[in-house]
């Protein structure tokens, strides 16, 4: 198999030859004001069977902005998104972006609680929501329960194509409405230090928490994608729009990146791996943005290995840690190396990537820091010391792309280290030349006897075994050790496993302390709305520590 995006050098050699500077932030709107000038004909947004140019988006985006305004939307205000991946997400963003307003991104699959309790946080006085009939029943209870109102799209896009109106009742407004009004006056750019986008992070583990994103935050995050995607040709890419809008991966990559250099962004509503297949196949896609999860749907499609992927010019991966064996096994099926990108909502969707997964003498390495993104490792004892190099301890960013604060809540001294550098969480080192390596989230170890455990690690080694699709390691009650470690794997097609197999299998790959003692098999492993693996749930499905497998 051809290696389609091998790294030229085939080593590290250092940061600089990763790391350019970003241009000076400016407000959001101008990025599709530039684009419409100088891509006016490029497809930009394409849906189902519609596509619009750079020039008719831009066009749509004022019209929009306009109808905001005549329903008393004005700047500082926000306006909750909740729908899928449809033209109306991105348009809306930019549409708000230019009267100085801000989105609040929502999921549609989220529970009413959860939306009620984004909504309610946020203060929001408008929804917009698609019409089919699961979003429109939730979206009428939401607006019922807070007193917010509905602004409606159609969820086939028919209003924006053809202006034909959703149908509404009561205080509802059709989106296809704000299309058709007089022309107002240009608004007032917002400063770059404005609020351009609340996105709520948490929700699963404790109560959401909306980081607020400035228009110099989102602006720097998407430049420092772009400046790493270093194959990009301005006015030619074009993008496989998977991941959620209300996801910081699709808001940044989806919605603002393909802006800064003309791409096509090709809407989904869902992932669908044979979808994929098929734009690839026609080449339509050169950019694909990922989470580890969806490369497993793809490996599970068996033309992928029949396929030419060379029109892929970078894969990028975000959401969660790519384990070496999955790179390993999407490499041996496309020749493409997956490009892993760590990142949080709180740093607008950028903090460091890696070039190829296969850098000699740090594989299995989590990335380099991005330009302007300063990373430092700080002692889990004390966060206001810096730990050696290769010495673990907790990542720690600074930069033009963290946020300042959450909405309506300052951050505390658990999250910011003394010298004000955001504290991630997450446990890790960086190597004497600046290369990070991240082994796993403080609050997912799993403590053994008293012994650091960590999950990544072992289920780096039980995907390696040629049964196992998928797996998810956690921690469960054990009278001896106080934790033990559970093992839940979903298998390839027509594969068995047996915990004393899987317990051979690893042997040598890690230590006593890091064995599975209990294993489970589910046909499908529980995810998030973001269709990341959930490891919240499974801590859930076996909260006792019980099994029907012997340790």
């Amino acid at each position: 198999m051809q290696d389609h995006n091998k790294h030229p050098s085939g080593r590290f050699t250092g940061l600089a030859e990763f790391q350019r500077t970003i241009p000076e932030p400016r407000p959001l709107a101008g990025l599709l004001a530039d684009a419409a000038d100088r891509f006016a004909d490029r497809p930009h947004l394409s849906f189902k069977k519609h596509t619009w140019t750079y020039a008719q988006t831009a066009a749509l985006t004022r019209r929009i902005s306009e109808g905001l305004l005549r329903l008393g939307v004005k700047a500082e205000s926000r306006v909750a998104l909740c729908m899928s991946n449809t033209p109306h997400y991105a348009l809306m963003c930019f549409a708000l972006w230019r009267i100085g307003a801000a989105g609040v991104g929502m999921n549609p699959l989220y529970s009413l609680r959860q939306l009620k309790l984004i909504a309610s946080d946020a203060a929001v006085d408008w929804v917009v929501i698609g019409d089919d009939e699961p979003s429109l029943a939730k979206g009428r209870e939401l607006a019922a329960e807070t007193g917010a109102r509905l602004i409606v799209c159609r969820a086939d896009a028919a209003d924006l194509a053809d202006l034909q109106p959703a149908a509404t009742e009561g205080s509802e407004v059709a989106l296809a409405t704000l299309l058709d009004g007089a022309p107002a006056s240009e608004p007032a750019a917002p400063a770059v230090d404005a609020l351009a986008m609340i996105q709520y992070t948490g929700g699963t583990t404790g109560a959401p928490k909306g980081a607020m994103l400035s228009h110099a935050n989102i602006w720097s995050a998407a430049h420092q994608i772009r400046n790493w995607l270093h194959r990009i040709e301005d006015g030619r890419e074009a993008w496989y729009a998977a991941a959620p809008f209300s996801h910081i991966t699709g808001l940044v990559n989806y919605i603002v990146e393909p802006t800064i250099v003309g791409g096509e962004a090709i809407l989904t509503e869902r992932f669908s791996p044979s979808e994929l297949l098929e734009l690839v196949r026609a080449g339509r896609v050169t950019i694909l943005t990922a989470i580890p999860t969806m490369l497993s749907a793809i490996l599970a499609e068996s033309e992928a290995r029949e396929l030419d992927w060379s029109g892929i010019i970078h894969v990028l991966v975000g959401g969660a840690p790519v384990p070496v064996e999955l790179a390993r096994r999407f490499h041996d099926a496309t020749g493409l190396w997956p490009q892993q990108g760590y990142a949080m909502t709180e740093t607008t969707g950028s903090g460091v990537a890696m070039p190829n997964v296969r850098l000699e003498g740090h594989e299995g390495a989590t990335g380099v820091p991005m330009a302007e993104t300063p990373i430092e490792i700080r002692s889990l004892a004390d966060p206001a010391a810096r730990a050696a190099p290769g010495e673990q301890g907790e990542v720690c960013f600074s930069g033009a792309n963290v946020i300042a604060s959450y909405w309506n809540r300052p951050l505390t001294s658990a999250e910011l280290t003394p010298d004000g550098f955001f504290r991630s969480g997450d446990i890790g080192s960086l190597s004497a030349d600046g290369v990070l390596y991240v082994v796993d989230r403080l609050k997912d170890v799993i403590i053994c006897s008293g012994y650091n455990v960590y999950p990544r690690v072992i289920e780096d080694a039980v995907l390696e075994h040629p049964s196992v699709s998928e797996t998810v390691a956690v921690g469960v009650p054990d009278d001896y050790r106080g934790e033990t470690v559970l093992c839940v794997v979903a298998l390839r097609p027509g594969a068995e496993l047996s915990l004393p197999e899987l317990q051979a299998f690893l042997d040598g790959k890690l230590s006593p302390m890091e064995m599975p003692k209990r294993l489970e098999i589910l046909e499908v492993l529980p995810k998030t709305e973001n269709a990341k693996l959930s490891r919240q749930a499974i801590r859930t499905l076996f909260a006792k520590g019980e099994s029907d497998v012997p340790a």
